[in-house]
């Protein structure tokens, strides 16, 4: 199980690829193990593998790692939660109004893609703000600070996710999107595809 664990974090981090073998030594106690694992039967890595129908793998990546940092360390030892829409980015602007001025709007692209590790700080930032971050199926980031105009109330998610898991689920049930969320209560970070926690 830690096996399976480290080689998700090694995949998000791109140091391995989905398929092969990883070989770990672990010391148990008194004993040495070495312990052959095919990723092919890890369970998370088959479920990122689907999201990337909708996505490009590098841009769920750059947002898992972003996700994980904010999980683990917030900002300035606060921690906060955050969602990240990847996919019909246009449909979702639709869908969505501001809740502040777009910080994005008006930047050279560069500085506004996802899988370029120099904006990721500036996304930790901006994602104390309430809202979501809308972002392109290609890396895009169009904007962040919104607020989802979604009928989330037939939604099925699990008891006790608030507001912002809810409606991260209900706009991937009515668009083409992936939806990463990170709770600010313990930092779990969820991935939501067609309505569904999908991991």
């Amino acid at each position: 199980e830690n096996i399976g664990d480290a080689a998700v974090i090694a995949y998000v981090k791109e140091l391995i690829e989905i398929g092969g073998i990883v070989v770990g030594v672990m010391r148990m106690m008194d004993n040495d193990s070495i312990i052959v694992y095919d990723l092919s039967t890890n369970r998370t890595m088959k479920k990122l593998n689907e999201c990337t129908e909708r996505v490009d793998i590098c841009v769920l990546r750059s947002v898992l790692n972003i996700a994980l940092d904010i999980a683990s360390h917030g900002r300035e030892g606060k921690s906060y939660g955050t969602a990240f829409i990847i996919g019909d980015s246009s449909e979702v602007l639709r869908r969505s109004h501001p809740l502040v001025l777009n910080p994005f709007e008006g930047h050279p692209k560069e500085r506004c893609n996802i899988i370029n590790p120099e904006s990721w700080e500036t996304v930790k930032s901006f994602a104390q703000l309430d809202g979501v971050f809308i972002i392109t199926g290609k890396g895009m980031i169009r904007a962040a600070g919104r607020y989802l105009d979604i009928d989330a109330k037939d939604m099925e998610v699990q008891q006790g996710l608030g507001g912002r898991h809810t409606s991260a689920a209900a706009i991937t049930r009515d668009t083409e999107t992936i939806a990463v969320t990170v709770s600010s209560s313990g930092g779990t970070i969820r991935i939501f595809m067609d309505g569904h926690e999908l991991l």
